[in-house]
């Protein structure tokens, strides 16, 4: 039996090389792909051709962007966790499950309601010409929307919750016995914040800060609807209006290499950074008590969820309502296609995202083999998504070419952009089972696999469940790849939101459609929460 048992040992961590074959195919051949175009044209001639776009201009305003927008995100995430977490705010039991309801709804959407509202024209521009008694067309005063102010202040709203998710989880996990010999020391509520509470915050503020900040430099959807030109924009205009692939594959390598740049950054600050625990036996901390600023707390965390969830929500239905209702009806159903090319190829993504992130972490958490995929992992997960897709294109079409112009691609794409957050659930799943049931099972006769099937895989089903689901909506709001990888005539609901706001704005036809998006995100999100609230903290 020891002989078997030692066998087997040998044989199972063949499974790594395996996988992270697989993995660096999908992850490093589009990358090398474009590293290979981009070294045919050569250094000098790449910056002659790109030399009329501006290229430190363009940086220069996407750092910019980036800065403000993970600005805006702070100043609405620390206050809106430390109040819901450690205050006596009224409500906030029910605010703890509404904060995260942002998330359901893509920047990208959000852009098209607030042009609705603030651009010029729109419905600001129209109450202010009724209140002034003048015409709509010399009321102009929400021109400044369009931009980097409108672009940072969107991308801020629906993004903060990256950061308060990470803050508000890791506030709940702090000792409340260090805050309180502060009290005692005689620091004032805002002095032991500052100098206690918040140096212990550091690691979720800066990772949630860096998460937001390369989400920004990978943002297409808000950058291009809000005329704010970036690296991804002028890389999505190279691939829709020309056969040329030098300059796009070297601003896509250029682009890759600051996100890279940025996860080095976020690795090395947080390398030795800890959170400080609720050791076993405290108690939970006492609520801060707010006193007079009760009600002006209240008001601020409704206006957030109101700006953020409540009247995007609102705007599209009233938008939607426009239209009559048979032809609303006649509208959403002519869309059934592309929602079922939405599900076909969220739930694909999703599945395949699942499947090898569960293979990953078993070898990783059970066996200590592959310990290097993460890191790959991660690679995959920082690439802009017009990044992946141009890269993808050119990959496949020469590699598999049975695979290209495909829903498969599509479904590859995903597998990329999304297997670290299937890997962190599936993690976070393994470290909750104790590896003794597992000997135990062992020492019963049960094989590896045998026990894997009939002891690990139940007890951590709705962690995998959780994960699933988070992949899945993750996948159902993913534009920019998608807009790529997409074969002809194969479109997704982010794709149909698109085309319908480019082609004729923001008109109800296109709400209707923005707001099916939302309700499709939003049913699964409603399923994370309810199965448990420590998968939010994954995104």
């Amino acid at each position: 039996m020891e002989l078997a048992l030692s066998l087997r040992r040998r044989s199972l961590p063949l499974l790594a090389p395996a996988v992270g074959a697989a993995v660096a195919l999908l992850v490093l051949g589009p990358l090398l792909f474009l590293a290979w175009m981009g070294a045919r044209q050569g250094a000098g001639e790449f910056f002659l051709r790109v030399g009329p776009l501006g290229l430190p201009a363009v940086i220069g305003r996407t750092f910019l962007l980036a800065l403000g927008t993970t600005a805006i995100a702070l100043v609405l995430a620390v206050p809106l966790a430390y109040l819901v977490a450690r205050s006596d705010l009224p409500g906030r039991r029910l605010l703890r499950w509404l904060a995260p309801l942002p998330l359901t709804v893509p920047p990208y959407i959000g852009a098209i309601v607030y042009q609705l509202l603030l651009a010029p024209g729109g419905a600001l521009d129209l109450t202010v010409a009724r209140l002034r008694g003048l015409p709509a067309h010399q009321v102009s005063g929400a021109a400044p929307f369009y931009g980097l102010g409108g672009a940072a202040w969107v991308l801020g709203l629906f993004t903060f919750p990256y950061i308060y998710l990470l803050v508000e989880a890791a506030l709940e996990r702090v000792n409340p016995a260090l805050v309180e010999v502060a009290r005692g020391a005689g620091l004032t509520p805002w002095q032991a914040f500052r100098r206690v509470t918040l140096p212990l915050l550091r690691p979720p503020l800066l990772a949630g800060s860096l998460m937001v900040f390369l989400y920004v430099w990978a943002d297409f959807g808000v950058v291009s609807l809000l005329r704010v030109r970036t690296l991804t924009t002028i890389i999505y205009d190279y691939v829709q209006g020309t056969l040329d692939w030098g300059v796009p594959a070297g601003l896509s390598l250029i682009l890759t290499g600051l996100t890279l740049l940025v996860l080095a950054l976020q690795r090395h600050l947080l390398g030795r950074a800890g959170y400080v625990q609720i050791v076993s036996g405290a108690r939970p901390p006492r609520p801060f008590p707010l006193g007079r600023a009760r009600l002006p707390a209240l008001v601020f965390a409704v206006l957030i969820l109101t700006a953020a969830f409540l009247l995007p929500v609102a705007v599209l239905a009233i938008q939607a309502a426009r239209m009559r209702p048979a032809a609303l009806a006649a509208f959403l159903w002519a869309q059934t296609p592309y929602f079922l090319n939405s599900l076909s190829t969220a739930g694909g993504g999703a599945t395949a995202a699942l499947l090898l992130a569960l293979v990953i972490a078993w070898l990783q958490e059970r066996r200590g083999t592959g310990l290097g995929l993460s890191t790959l992992c991660q690679v995959g997960y920082a690439i802009p998504g017009t990044v992946l897709g141009l890269g993808m294109v050119g990959f496949f079409s020469g590699t598999f070419p049975w695979l290209y112009a495909t829903a498969g691609v599509v479904v590859a794409g995903y597998l990329v952009l999304f297997l670290t957050p299937a890997l962190q659930a599936v993690k976070a799943a393994l470290a909750q089972l104790p590896v003794s049931l597992e000997e135990a099972a062992r020492t019963l006769g049960r094989g590896s696999l045998a026990t894997f099937r009939e002891v690990t895989l139940p007890l951590i089903r709705p962690g995998l469940l959780g994960g699933w689901l988070l992949v899945f909506i993750l996948c159902m709001r993913e534009l920019a790849a998608t807009l790529i990888l997409r074969p002809p005539g194969f479109d997704t609901l982010p794709v149909r939101v698109w085309i319908q706001t480019v082609d004729v704005g923001p008109e109800p036809a296109a709400a209707a459609l923005a707001l099916a998006l939302v309700a499709s995100i939003a049913l699964p999100w409603l399923g994370i929460l309810l199965a448990g609230r420590r998968l939010l903290a994954l995104t």
